[in-house]
């Protein structure tokens, strides 16, 4: 299982854009995407991606 995190600031309107992008990109490497989490920390909006990768 593997994990990557993207972050964008202000609003956070960039960052589920962001996200779609990464996964169309590398969606030949991604076996499953198990789960995607949203936090937020003031003005700070991050996005981690938990999948697996194809061996």
């Amino acid at each position: 299982m593997k994990h990557i995190s993207m972050v964008d600031y202000g609003d956070g309107s960039s960052l589920e854009e962001k996200v779609n992008e990464w996964i169309l990109s590398n969606e030949e490497n991604l076996l499953e995407i198990i789960d995607i989490e949203y936090d937020q920390h003031g003005n700070m909006y991050i996005a981690t991606i938990t999948y697996l990768e194809r061996e």
